[in-house]
């Protein structure tokens, strides 16, 4: 992460707040990791290093207004492009960060893209980010109150999503993340939350963690 990256950050969740779509929206992907610096407010250091900032939309029935976030965004230097094949909308701003808004994956039948009525994006839906949602954690820093995961629902969902990852540095990077956030996160916390998913979902972890030698559980 570059100053210039986190300036550009803050610039985008102040536009958010200023269109009242901060308090719609998860920071889901590794920009979270920014915030959890504060949240820790320690010698906790994220190695981030992604253009990425991913928006999970929390509730595609609220608000019921239109957000003209797009010439919000083009007023601060970012662009809009839509993939031909998908219509999957993002923003870019020079190289320097992209964003994407995701959302939610309900029912086997549920198309992969869908349109976000207020913004009028399509965004893609999915299944992954659902146990995230469920682990919102509100971090106040400088003015703004951001939704992000909470710490620990970071952790068990990035080993499990791990095997899915085609890029072996995406894996890589994402263990990386895992065992520098791993000391600071609540251990209670980390097992309360790991008993509550699936037993399908517990043996990826176990064996993802196993993989890279990390202990999350202890035995």
């Amino acid at each position: 992460m570059t100053i210039e990256q986190e300036l550009v950050f803050w610039d985008i969740i102040d536009t958010f707040k200023a269109e009242e779509l901060l308090s719609h929206v998860m920071l889901v992907g590794s920009w979270a990791e920014l915030l959890y610096q504060h949240y820790f407010n320690s010698e906790y250091q994220s190695s981030l290093r992604t253009t990425d900032v991913d928006f999970l939309y929390r509730n595609l029935h609220r608000p019921k207004k239109c957000i003209n976030i797009s010439e919000s965004l083009r007023e601060k230097g970012f662009i809009y492009s839509e993939s031909r094949m998908t219509g999957i909308g993002k923003f870019s701003k020079e190289g320097i960060l992209d964003i994407e808004f995701l959302i939610r994956a309900i029912g086997k039948g549920d198309p992969q893209y869908i349109k976000i009525p207020s913004l009028g994006i399509v965004a893609i839906a999915l299944r992954e980010v659902n146990m995230l949602a469920e682990y919102p954690l509100v971090i106040s820093i400088k003015d703004y109150d951001v939704t992000v995961p909470e710490p620990e629902i970071y952790i068990l969902q990035k080993l499990l999503i791990n095997p899915l990852r085609k890029s072996e540095d995406k894996k890589e990077k994402d263990m990386q993340s895992v065992r520098e956030l791993l000391p600071y996160i609540d251990g209670e916390r980390l097992k309360c939350i790991f008993s509550g998913l699936s037993k399908k979902q517990q043996i990826v972890i176990k064996r993802v963690s196993k993989v890279n030698f990390i202990r999350i559980l202890p035995e």
